[in-house]
């Protein structure tokens, strides 16, 4: 049964804000799903996004939750890639929370979408039950969070002891930029201030935070998990994203 209603997740498309800059009620309004395209093959990013939801369902999958059903919770899941995919293979109980009306309800318009139940939600502000879930997913979440240690306090209450949690970051080392000119865009004066930001867009500073990796394992680790495992996307070198696999210990 999927009920949609009104994310904090997503691509941030090859352009740059308006004048004054993005507020964040951008995510739970109509607009910001059009700068959300991670499977257009036209974005920098396209196949990166492709591997890390793979590697995530791969993870999930490797659990072995089907026996008893596990509970899945795909936090700021937008229009369901994540959950729509795993609702083919897993038997358990998924959950696709939101902050956005309209993705949750395109979500709720696929063939794929009647395992899976929608749900409104502020990732820092969880209406579930303490030790609801035995597993969360929140990819392209985190830089979107206007206080990341509410929302993986929320995490870890809403999880059972032991529960996994699957979550990335973005690279605040800005030099995975270089390897992505799409993203960067035509106009040079523009280059320098996405270098200063950190990688973030001008015009999206005010409501994206992009973190070290050091800085991102320590505010998982103070959030009273243990990271199991970490994989990188994009440049060897510099990597774009940070994924951590991590388990509720405390």
């Amino acid at each position: 049964m999927f009920a949609a209603r009104p994310f904090c997740g997503g691509w941030l498309r090859i352009m740059t804000g308006s004048k004054e800059g993005y507020e964040r009620d951008i995510y739970s309004t109509g607009e910001y799903k059009q700068h959300f395209t991670p499977d257009d093959r036209r974005n920098p990013f396209w196949k990166i996004y492709q591997r890390k939801k793979q590697d995530t369902i791969h993870i999930i999958h490797s659990l072995g939750l089907d026996a008893p059903p596990g509970r899945i919770l795909d936090v700021g899941g937008g229009v369901g890639r994540l959950s729509l995919q795993l609702a083919q293979s897993e038997s358990g109980i998924i959950v696709l929370s939101d902050i956005n009306t309209d993705m949750l309800t395109l979500a709720a318009k696929s063939k794929d979408s009647a395992g899976i139940r929608g749900v409104t939600a502020d990732a820092q502000y969880l209406p579930f039950q303490s030790s609801s879930f035995d597993v969360i997913a929140a990819l392209d979440l985190f830089c979107h969070l206007e206080n990341p240690e509410l929302a993986l306090a929320e995490f870890h209450r809403v999880l059972i002891n032991g529960g996994t949690l699957i979550l990335d970051s973005t690279n605040s080392n800005p030099m995975w930029t270089f390897f992505y000119p799409r993203y960067l865009g035509m106009n040079p004066s523009n280059w320098l201030k996405i270098i200063r930001l950190g990688g973030i867009l001008p015009g999206w500073e005010k409501i994206v935070r992009h973190y070290s990796k050091k800085r991102f394992i320590h505010f998982i680790h103070n959030a009273g998990f243990q990271v199991l495992k970490t994989v990188n996307y994009g440049p060897l070198a510099c990597p774009k994203w940070h994924l951590a696999i991590s388990k509720k210990v405390c």
